[in-house]
């Protein structure tokens, strides 16, 4: 009597085998593919993190070193603070003496940190939508309230607030609130 066995495989079982495998390199690969874009995602959202750690500590660094000095003209004392929603003048410490600061906006989002007359950029921070607010007392005002500019006064604002879009504001208070003589 011959043995009817065969060596090898069967063109059904070689169907299955393939078609199991190419399932399960798919599923390899979709997580493969679903674990880089969460790591892109995740990188993206650190790297955001740590750009609005920075600005913070910077803008809490600079608007705490500001310096409410009086400056006269034909229209009285004023305070050397000019503010609008997009930027902010100040006078803080520099290696010899006051120096000039900006906290600027540009149309592109992006913040800018600078000293001097000829405004020396120190840092540039992309954030996306933004604005500055003031609180305080204007000239004539009884009451403290949120203001969009602040220019010509004879004191300070209270508070400083930087708001950004889809992120909790950096409200700052000045070191030294001063009114002008």
């Amino acid at each position: 009597m011959k043995d009817n066995l065969q060596d090898g495989f069967t063109l059904l079982e070689l169907l299955i085998s393939l078609s199991i495998l190419s399932l399960l390199s798919i599923l390899v690969i979709n997580g493969i593919n679903t674990g880089i874009i969460g790591s892109h995602k995740i990188s993206k959202k650190m790297e955001s993190i740590e750009t609005l750690r920075s600005l913070d500590r910077i803008f809490r660094e600079k608007i705490g070193a500001l310096i409410p000095i009086e400056i006269s003209d034909h229209d009285g004392s004023k305070v050397y603070f000019s503010g609008d929603k997009d930027g902010i003048t100040f006078l803080a410490p520099g290696e010899s003496g006051p120096q000039r600061y900006a906290i600027l906006s540009d149309k592109e989002n992006i913040i800018s940190f600078s000293q001097g007359v000829l405004r020396k950029t120190l840092h540039n921070y992309k954030i996306g939508p933004h604005y500055f607010s003031f609180f305080g007392t204007l000239s004539g005002e009884q009451k403290a309230r949120w203001h969009q500019k602040w220019k010509d006064q004879t004191n300070t604002p209270k508070l400083i607030r930087l708001s950004i879009n889809n992120v909790f504001p950096i409200t700052v208070k000045p070191p030294r609130y001063i009114e002008a003589r």
